[in-house]
């Protein structure tokens, strides 16, 4: 919820003074930090920066770490109803930036973008720790932020090559798209071959699907001097490893068979690239 009200505030962060000129995804983090402790602030928590923590190793993977936690457990406001809504306890945000070069390039290979993305969706649905299982207190969250058009940055299709079917990763899509967004099963195995020094071949066998809220910042012009920006709020997900699966479901878990989670999850804690 706080991240969401933060994120209104996210173009007057990058575009005013004195985040005009940012390069990097730390300063990205900065502003949106410091938009996360306005609206802190503005609820009156006592001592808020203790709150929020940038840097969070999930506990669950060692030299993992994502790049905010948020804990509302301060604001008292927790209810079973405000559950329904998607709000949680416990608030893992994982950030990416993607900018242009002087020449007005990508300074990422588009395909490694599309997959440093997917990387942080696998990580959001498998690393945030739950306590309370099969209940869930946790929320995960993806901020992207592209300097530009995101299409000049995200590979959305994988062209045929070599006897290999091409197709259109419709998720890279619909995770710009405002609103709720249904992202059908994500193949790692039809991925290409990247995939394997950027998330991990022992991952190939990986499947997953997930419905996200997405919240939309986007210039009325195409001026790379201001920035596109989401962020993908991944409320249901199923992840699955051969026959054995487990889902998060309106908060609940679900998995195939006892202990499935925690086996699945050690499998991409393994198997992940740092």
């Amino acid at each position: 919820m706080l991240y969401e009200q933060a994120f209104m505030s996210l173009p007057e962060f990058l575009t005013g003074l004195p985040y005009q000129n940012f390069d990097y995804e730390g300063t990205l983090m900065s502003a949106f930090s410091m938009a996360v402790l306005q609206e802190l602030n503005g609820r009156n928590i006592n001592n808020p920066i203790s709150c929020l923590r940038s840097e969070v190793t999930y506990p669950i993977a060692p030299g993992k770490r994502a790049d905010i936690h948020l804990d509302l457990d301060a604001m008292n406001i927790l209810t079973p109803e405000l559950r329904k809504y998607g709000i949680y306890r416990n608030n893992w945000l994982e950030a990416k930036y993607f900018r242009l070069n002087d020449a007005g390039n990508r300074t990422v290979d588009s395909l490694k973008v599309v997959l440093l993305i997917l990387k942080d969706i696998i990580r959001l649905v498998s690393l945030p720790p739950e306590n309370d299982f099969p209940t869930s207190s946790a929320a995960s969250y993806l901020l992207h932020a592209y300097q530009g058009n995101p299409k000049k940055h995200i590979a959305e299709k994988k062209n045929s090559r070599g006897g290999a079917t091409g197709f259109t990763r419709s998720w890279a899509k619909k995770i710009r798209l405002a609103g709720i967004q249904e992202i059908d099963q994500i193949h790692a195995q039809n991925e290409v071959g990247q995939f394997d020094s950027v998330i991990g071949s022992a991952l190939r066998n990986l499947e997953i699907s997930f419905k996200a809220t997405n919240f939309v910042y986007e210039p009325s012009t195409q001026d790379t001097s201001v920035f596109w920006c989401y962020l993908t709020r991944i409320d249901d997900f199923k992840v699955c490893v051969g026959q054995d699966w487990y889902e998060r479901k309106s908060g609940v878990y679900t998995e195939s068979s006892a202990g499935a989670r925690n086996t699945i999850i050690a499998a991409i804690v393994a198997g992940l690239t740092e």
